[in-house]
């Protein structure tokens, strides 16, 4: 038997709350994604920063190359500044 016209809303409306729902949900996932990123290198710049390790000993605890290493932490410092900025001046407010 044929679906009728509110059987079809109503499957429409649905398949439309589910989409939003997982969209919704993959905007978490990459959110969270972008925060561990900025956070591992956070940690690695500051390990390099507080001279608690050389560049070339931070490269070799974490696996990658030299190069990669420097190119991350420079848009890390990048993306520092920008949520620095984007941040309240005053928290507490």
């Amino acid at each position: 038997m044929p679906k009728s016209e509110a059987e079809k809303t109503a499957e429409a409306q649905r398949v439309q709350q589910v989409q939003q729902r997982l969209a919704a949900a993959k905007t978490t996932r990459d959110q969270r994604k972008a925060d561990a990123e900025f956070d591992f290198w956070a940690a690695v710049a500051a390990a390099i920063d507080s001279g608690e390790v050389k560049q070339t000993e931070a490269c070799e605890a974490i696996d990658y190359k030299r190069e990669y290493v420097r190119r991350q932490l420079i848009e890390h410092r990048a993306q520092a500044a920008a949520r620095a900025a984007a941040a309240p001046s005053n928290p507490t407010d």
